[in-house]
This record gives structure tokens, C-alpha cells and sequence, in this order.
């Protein structure tokens, strides 16, 4: 338990350490919902310090290596899809929709579609690995998996349009995916808890956000987690609530809505500067 404490400590100092060099980056300034000069794609800081952390918890024995190595490559493969969105993505073109509609019409892809496309493939592959690591290959599983890992990436991408809102919904996820195997796993979840509270300050103080680099990998480690450690049952529900959830936002306004639910809009709003 010594280890994993030192290892927390060490992923939350690195964090706040990648986030004040972000900041000197004029290429990731960005202009959040209010108009603000803010740190984009911060979620870079939380991204990094939790590859070092899932690396010293499989050097040190606590972790799986066969984990640790899932961890890492998902939360890679989602950033760097995510940051090259943050960078040159089409901001006018919005929703599944809106690049679907960019393709057939304009016949180009938007970069929100070449995320997407990358996406689909790394949730594919990364799924066929969880069968590896299974030592069985199963149809049903792996396509299941790979819809959970995608719709989980893009879940919290969805979330990360208001401060701490991304945050809170990867943390009552987390916490939700731990208490169904009843504990079991939630090792795996300290580099990203610890990156995720000691950048959280800049975030609900309007300072910084996720952007796509930070809320994506965050969304797919939870799906990949989940394919390793739910039953089947419980990942059909969770896949369900997701296809959902993508659906009605597609729709509405997930901000509109939560203002008119009062016990939403104080969680929404909770901790966060006025």
C-alpha cells in the first residue's frame, strides 16, 4: 500500500507539474464557453503523469503488466486522437450528424470524423487484445467490448462542454465501475484518480480544460477497465444506457436540460467558481 501511496503522490506532483508547462504553450490556448483565455487540451498533463504511474505500478508487481500495458496504449492511442482534434478540429460541425452530414454532402472528412474513424479502429483492436489476455476469442465479446471502449471515449468527450462536468461524470463512473465488481480492480484506477484531482483546482476554476486530448482517453480507459473486469450482462446494460445517452444528446442540449433539474444543475455547478 506504501507503493501505490508514493505512486499517487508522484502522479499528482507530475500533473501539476505538466500543467504549468502547458500553459507556456500559446498553441494550446484556447477560448472556453464564456470567452475566457483558458489552457486547452489539458487533459494532456492527466494523460502523461497516469502513463508514468500504470508504468511503475506494473514495474513494482502491483498491477499486471498485461493491464498496465492496456491502460497504457488506450490512453495514448485516445489522446492523440484527441489532441489532433483539439488542433485543426472543425469547430462549426458538431454531433455525429453534423460530420456524417460534412462527408456525404462535401465528401471530405472532418477531422471530428477521422477521430472517430481512429477511434472505432484503436476500440477494435484494443478489444481483440482484452480476448488475448482472456486466452479466448469471442465474436460477441469483442464486438461488445469495442462498443463500450468507443461510446465510453466519446460519452465524456460529450460531458466536457462546462467546467467540471467531464471530471465528475469519469469520477461517479469510476466509482460506479468498481462498486458493481465490488472493489475488485480499482488499482488500476489510482493514476487517474490522483491526475484527476490534482488537475481538477484548473478546471473548476475556469482556467483549464479536458478538451478532446484529456476527455476521450479518460472515457476509453473506463470502457477498456470495463471489459476487463464486468460481466457480460453488465456490459450489455452499460452499452445500452450509452447508445442512450448518445442518442438523446444528439437531440438536446444535455446543458439546457440539466439547468432545469435542480438536483443536476447544483452537482453541475457544484465546486465550480462562479
Amino acid at each position: 500500500m506504501l507503493v501505490v501511496i508514493a505512486v499517487a503522490l508522484f502522479v499528482a506532483v507530475w500533473t501539476r507539474w505538466t500543467l504549468r508547462n502547458l500553459a507556456r504553450q500559446p498553441l494550446l490556448r484556447r477560448r472556453n464557453y464564456r470567452g475566457e483565455e483558458v489552457i486547452g487540451s489539458a487533459g494532456l498533463a492527466i494523460v502523461g503523469a497516469s502513463l508514468l504511474g500504470w508504468l511503475l505500478l506494473g514495474w513494482r508487481g502491483e498491477l499486471r503488466w498485461q493491464e498496465s500495458a492496456l491502460l497504457m496504449a488506450t490512453a495514448f492511442w485516445f489522446s492523440v486522437l484527441g489532441l489532433m482534434d483539439d488542433i485543426a478540429g472543425e469547430t462549426q460541425v458538431k454531433g455525429w450528424r453534423g460530420h456524417f452530414s460534412t462527408l456525404l454532402k462535401e465528401r471530405r472528412l472532418t477531422m471530428g470524423m477521422v477521430k472517430a474513424i481512429g477511434g472505432g479502429v484503436g476500440a477494435l483492436i484494443l478489444s481483440a487484445w482484452v480476448m488475448g489476455a482472456w486466452g479466448q476469442f469471442q465474436w460477441e465479446r469483442w464486438l461488445l467490448g469495442a462498443m463500450v471502449i468507443a461510446l465510453s471515449a466519446n460519452a465524456l468527450n460529450l460531458l466536457d462542454v462546462r467546467p467540471s462536468r467531464a471530471l465528475k461524470g469519469f469520477w461517479l463512473l469510476s466509482l460506479l465501475g468498481v462498486g458493481v465488481t465490488r472493489g475488485d480492480g480499482w488499482l488500476a484506477f489510482v493514476p487517474l484518480w490522483a491526475s484527476t484531482l490534482a488537475y481538477a483546482p484548473d478546471d473548476f476554476r475556469r482556467k483549464a480544460m479536458l478538451g478532446d486530448a484529456g476527455a476521450n482517453p479518460l472515457g476509453a480507459c473506463f470502457g477498456i477497465w470495463v471489459t476487463l473486469r464486468w460481466s457480460l450482462t453488465a456490459q450489455v446494460l452499460l452499452l445500452l444506457v450509452l447508445i442512450a445517452f448518445h442518442l438523446y444528446a444528439e437531440r438536446r442540449s444535455l446543458t439546457a436540460d440539466i439547468e432545469r433539474v435542480a438536483l443536476l444543475r447544483w452537482l453541475d455547478r457544484w465546486g465550480v467558481r462562479a
